[in-house]
């Protein structure tokens, strides 16, 4: 019984032999790789290099920021049957017109048919004016690439009635340019004819018609969103972190259907957000800083409203204000930001790269320089760089300076790993 037993175990190291020996193989083969190239890292003098670039970097932070502001909401259809005159983003007098609710169907389809007819009534009238002017052709014509400019930027900028107004003037320019060829007596006619079809529609228009207008001078939004009674002025000057979180959990709910949209209040608003306690600290009350709203692609400046912190918590509550208002910016209630503190150009330069050179002059004083070895021409060049103008956790940036040659400037070759630097010697 023993003597099987002992086979069975001489067997089985038989069996685990072959495979013990693949695995020392297989180890020693790693540690030739890597003896190798240690050794020859070691006996390599060509240096790592990278180009030193200019960068412009933000030191910045991200949050979650919230709209507080004064803003009442005007009731009102929002079916097909109305029409907006007032833009979203357009800022408005109290009581001016925001829009015009029309009975029904028809009575908006007769007012379709009103707007071009004023429109080109308005036109022939501007016609009969220049009709007898002369004009100085070179003025005019400055005139009128100067309104084409105007109207291609207030078309990028959404603002809609001033758009419309840019466009009428235009139209005017361009019948004043025209105006040699215009017959006097046609454009009466024909204009005299378009004012009698216009009344008879005013006629059949009277009494189906209902005006909304501007409770108060402001901005107005077609965007209703809930909070418009819920993040106000008044709540905000007495927030507390957890007041912060409740209200902007709840918002009120509302019949979107039954709202032409809101206007919002004065020309200032404020912009709320949650913060960690780190960045809290870095800033004042007074303090100007940028905002950057990461989904709409735009940035403004605000100032620091106050900076909210509670014993033990590791967050506060920051709330700045700004003053500047767009069309995109009216709709906004809840966006991901990006707050600027300060924004930074220089060069860029690696941490890993940055030495600490010490030199001693005839009489004994030793002085230190911070700088960086590059490569120029097949040498090696010592270059000093001034203090940091801000870090990162891989680079810094610093200061080019344009008169001081022994300072490092843009497109400089920096030594990123490298041995035996030292300043002009040769690289192999």
């Amino acid at each position: 019984m023993e003597q099987e037993i002992e086979k069975k175990q001489r067997r089985r190291k038989k069996k685990a032999a072959p495979n013990t020996r693949v695995v020392f193989v297989l180890v020693g083969a790693v540690l030739l790789i890597y003896l190798g190239v240690m050794v020859i890292g070691a006996f390599s003098d060509t240096p790592e290099t990278t180009a030193a670039v200019h960068v412009t970097v933000n030191d910045s932070f991200t949050a979650d920021g919230w709209f507080f502001r004064d803003e009442i909401p005007v009731t009102g259809s929002s079916s097909s049957s109305v029409r907006h005159i007032a833009y979203s983003g357009e800022r408005v007098q109290k009581d001016a017109a925001l829009a015009v609710v029309y009975s029904d169907e028809e009575s908006l389809a007769l007012s379709r048919e009103i707007e071009p007819l004023q429109n080109r009534i308005s036109l022939l009238d501007a016609a009969l004016q220049t009709a007898s002017e002369s004009s100085d052709s070179t003025n005019l014509d400055q005139s009128i690439t100067l309104a084409i400019q105007q109207l291609a930027s207030q078309a990028k900028e959404g603002t809609g009635t001033a758009l419309a107004n840019s466009a009428n003037s235009l139209r005017t320019l361009s019948l004043r340019n025209a105006s040699d060829e215009l017959d006097s007596f046609a454009i009466q006619t024909e204009q005299d004819a378009l004012a009698a079809e216009l009344s008879a529609l005013e006629q059949q228009l009277a009494g189906r018609t209902t005006e909304l207008t501007a409770p108060t001078s402001g901005y107005y939004s077609e965007v209703v969103d809930g909070y418009e009674n819920v993040l106000t002025l008044e709540e905000m000057d007495s927030l507390t972190l957890a007041r912060f979180r409740e209200l902007t959990e709840n918002p009120e709910q509302v019949d979107s259907g039954q709202m032409l949209g809101k206007m919002i209040e004065g020309f200032t608003w404020y912009l709320a957000a949650e913060i960690p306690k780190e960045q809290a600290d870095r800033l004042s009350q007074g303090q100007s800083l940028r905002v950057s709203f990461t989904q709409a692609s735009m940035e403004t400046p605000v100032t620091v409203y106050s900076v909210i912190q509670e014993r033990g918590s590791d967050t506060a509550l920051l709330i700045m204000e700004g003053t500047e208002f767009n069309s995109e910016l009216v709709s906004m209630r809840n966006q991901p930001i990006e707050i600027i503190l300060a924004t930074y150009s220089g060069l860029k330069v690696p941490k890993e790269a940055v030495h600490i050179v010490s030199s001693t002059d005839s009489s004994g004083n030793t002085t230190k320089q911070i700088g960086v070895y590059i490569v120029s021409g097949g040498i090696q060049k010592f270059k000093i760089i001034s203090e940091p103008l801000f870090e990162t956790e891989d680079y810094y940036v610093v200061e080019q300076s344009a008169t001081n040659v022994d300072m490092l400037v843009e497109q400089d070759q920096i030594i990123v790993r490298g041995r035996n630097l030292q300043n002009n010697m040769v690289v192999r």
